[in-house]
């Protein structure tokens, strides 16, 4: 009876065996596309026989889980990286294509270029004036619409950011639920399947190194922090407080070092800041765009004599105390020249110590020490009341939301001033308006410009005389006075004329172009007596119009070379960060998919394979069973038998 009562009990346990081995299968099959699941399989060893005794079976099995940490590892550094370069991909062409899907930038300030070169040519045309007003407004819808753009990517990055704060912060608390179930079931292969899901949804969001402990739970870390250990979770926390937002961990707020690869999250850090730049710049741009044509229409005249107004108009520099200033101090600023203005538009920080101001770029890191009375740097001028203290602070932002903010203050063609402020001509203005010439050499004049220093030995006319009639008249065959033809006999400047010639140097009154000089070349072989009259230059002068067409290409204009430069060169480097992000995320996602089959290599479900296994514990269940129904049969044969 011992007998076959220990062969059916030897059976029975192979019958439990492959009984299991069934349902491990079926359960293989059924979580092959879950997340984070292992392939499991069924092991078991010999039950412990007596010596010389027959065997007794097999004890109960155990479910075992194949994994690979490394290999998971590995897949998680890849998830991280991929999610982040696939985001900044996205963001970084959005703001790219800020510059050249909404309006255009360049090509809108481009034509609004052509259209005055045009108008220079027909200084009278009423249509060619509408047209340069009309150009106008397309530039500043240009602007507004890439600065729109560009602020709806840094905005989408902060929503981005805290949804994916929160969603890491639920993983956290997840995984923490999941470290106390595995002290009560260690290493259960379905919380480690859960354990593996979690952490994989939290490495797409932020990068985690992972350390596993003897019982399966784990303690997870990033940037420098412990978020998650025995203990449980350490919260995540964006911080808005200026500038870019940063993260801390924890109720002691320790600070979380992100990088760009950092998953969702770290790109989304990213995201903003690259916005937050490109929108400094682009703001920069504006500014010293409308700064240079405003200052090059201050320098003509509108076909009613007048001295140019702005055309366009941007927001004035903000100066931002540091709270932690202890002096007195107060600060104002204006950009009074935008060509040596950084296209970058900083901001800058103005810090005080004893010795004086510093101004640090933010975005470049280069330092200026403001200078003159009132002190300036970088092309613009500082206002400074009270007294400071060491070691006050002031952010200085000299384009605050130009881009967005830029205006057409223009309100009529005729106020685009396309005249020169004079035009000369040889002869004697008479009372009737007429210009009698009655010289008796010969005079000639070249071409005008505008600087910021009268040349050497011109005769420079003061600002209070800017819009007036002015009459050269030379005393001999080289030396001339300027006089103003209501009081000829009172000089109110002088000059000779060299073997090179001479110059008039008209200096602008106080606006756009004040301390600039309007200057015209002399040359010839006058006589004693001959004259040289200057007129306001009037409809049919373009000569201004033909400068204020030059900002566009002339060397100088901005701190990096042309304001074509500018523009362009700002396009192409947001082209190629949105290129290389591209390339990036093409790259990361195939590390990802390689990760993925090295780590299915192990752990993944192969249902050819599982098939097999099934068959053959289909195979051995019902051999088991025939043991099982043989010794049945014996044993009631023996029954009989008695």
């Amino acid at each position: 009876m011992s007998g076959i009562t220990g062969a059916m009990n030897t059976a029975l346990s192979g019958l439990k065996l492959f009984e299991a081995g069934i349902s491990t299968v079926s359960n293989n099959l059924a979580n092959a596309t879950t997340a984070g699941y292992a392939v499991e399989t069924v092991n078991s060893t010999t039950a412990v026989t007596t010596p010389g005794q027959p065997g007794s079976g097999v004890q109960a099995p155990q479910i075992l889980r194949a994994a690979s940490g490394f290999a998971a590892g590995l897949l998680r550094t890849a998830n991280s990286a991929s999610q982040a370069a696939s985001n900044q991909a996205a963001s970084l062409t959005t703001i790219s294509n800020a510059l050249t899907n909404n309006g255009n930038v360049q090509t809108s300030i481009n034509q609004f270029f052509q259209d005055i070169s045009t108008l220079a040519a027909s200084p009278a045309s009423a249509a060619q004036r509408q047209t340069v007003l009309a150009d106008a407004q397309t530039v500043t819808g240009s602007f507004q619409s890439a600065a729109g753009v560009i602020n709806g990517a840094i905005s989408g990055a902060g929503a981005v950011l805290q949804q994916s704060v929160s969603s890491v912060n639920n993983l956290l608390g997840q995984l923490a639920v999941i470290n106390k179930s595995l002290i009560a079931a260690p290493n259960s292969p379905s919380l480690l399947d859960q354990q593996q899901a979690a952490l994989n949804a939290l490495s797409n969001l932020i990068s985690v190194n992972v350390l596993p402990q003897a019982n399966g739970s784990v303690i997870v870390a990033t940037g420098g922090s412990v978020l998650l250990d025995q203990s449980g979770a350490q919260n995540l926390k964006v911080n808005n407080s200026g500038g870019a937002p940063s993260l801390t961990a924890g109720n002691s707020a320790a600070p979380l070092n992100m990088s760009a690869a950092d998953g969702v999250i770290g790109a989304s850090v990213n995201t903003y800041q690259a916005g937050g730049a490109a929108l400094q710049s682009l703001g920069a741009i504006a500014a010293i765009f409308a700064g240079s044509v405003n200052t090059a229409q201050a320098q003509g005249l509108t076909p009613a004599g007048a001295q140019g107004n702005a055309i366009f108009a941007v927001p004035a520099p903000s100066v931002t105390a540091n709270a932690a200033n202890t002096g007195s101090a107060g600060i104002t600023a204006q950009i009074t020249n935008g060509s040596a203005l950084p296209v970058d538009g900083g901001p800058f920080l103005l810090s005080y110590s004893g010795g004086g101001w510093t101004a640090t770029n933010q975005a470049s890191g280069q330092s200026f020490t403001p200078s003159g009375t009132p002190p300036g740097f970088a092309g613009m001028t500082l206002t400074i009341t009270g007294t400071p203290a060491n070691g006050d602070q002031f952010l200085l932002n000299p384009a605050p939301s130009a881009a967005s903010g830029i205006a057409v203050s223009a309100t009529s063609p005729n106020d685009i001033a396309a005249a020169d402020p004079y035009a000369a001509t040889p002869g004697v203005l008479q009372s009737n308006g007429s210009i009698l010439n009655s010289n008796g050499g010969s005079l000639s004049t070249g071409v005008d410009s505008v600087s910021a220093t009268p040349v050497s030995g011109a005769a420079v006319i003061p600002a209070s005389y800017f819009g007036q009639n002015l009459q050269v008249t030379f005393t001999s065959a080289t030396a001339y006075t300027v006089a103003a033809p209501a009081s000829p006999g009172t000089a109110i400047a002088s000059g000779t004329l060299g073997s090179s010639g001479g110059t008039l140097a008209v200096a602008y009154p106080a606006g756009a172009a004040a301390g600039q000089y309007w200057q015209l070349p002399i040359t010839g072989t006058p006589a004693a007596g001959d004259a040289l009259t200057l007129t306001p230059g009037g409809s049919n002068s373009g000569s201004n119009a033909t400068r204020m067409a030059a900002q566009w290409t002339a060397s100088g204009t901005t701190a990096s070379g042309t304001l074509q430069q500018a523009v362009v060169g700002f396009g192409t480097s947001l082209g190629a960060n949105a290129q290389a992000a591209q390339q990036l995320g093409s790259a990361t996602a195939g590390q990802v998919t390689t990760a993925t089959a090295n780590l299915q290599a192990v752990a993944g479900v192969s249902t050819d394979q599982q098939a097999v296994t099934l068959t053959n514990y289909q195979q051995a269940y019902q051999a088991a069973a025939q043991a099982i129904s043989a010794a049945h049969t014996m044993f009631e044969s023996l029954l009989t038998a008695v």
